[in-house]
């Protein structure tokens, strides 16, 4: 009995359709990473910029400025562009409250894709 087609080559053909699929899975899972990363750590200098200007001697604008130098440092400085800092009222205390408006990184790091937003806050005891 003989083969009813030539299959001359398609074990080249089959690699290369495996192969790309296994690179785009790949660089979706690193690219999920990238993100997760950029998202805990802007969390983590909200929390730290809050915590840092619900200190007895500081104030918002320390708040704020702690939470860009880490955003700075740590990742890049364009995610550092939308930060706000209120305090509000609570009896006798101040609530901090560190925002962080950017971009989630599409493509690398850099912050072109989609809004993310994320808070830190902090209670200083008077």
């Amino acid at each position: 009995m003989e083969p009813l087609g030539n299959e001359r080559g398609s074990a080249v053909a089959e690699f290369v359709m495996i192969t790309t699929l296994l690179v785009l899975i790949a660089m979706t899972l690193v690219q999920l990473a990238l993100v997760l990363h950029v998202r805990n750590t802007l969390i983590d200098a909200a929390s730290n910029g809050a915590h840092y200007g619900a200190l007895a001697n500081r104030s918002a604008g320390d708040a704020e400025g702690r939470t860009r130098t880490l955003i700075t440092e740590s990742l890049h400085g364009g995610f550092a562009s939308g930060i706000a800092v209120s305090t509000t009222n609570i009896g006798e205390n101040q609530l901090v409250n560190v925002s962080v408006n950017t971009r989630v990184p599409l493509i690398g790091l850099l912050p072109n894709g989609w809004e993310l937003h994320v808070e830190g806050e902090a209670v200083r005891y008077d």
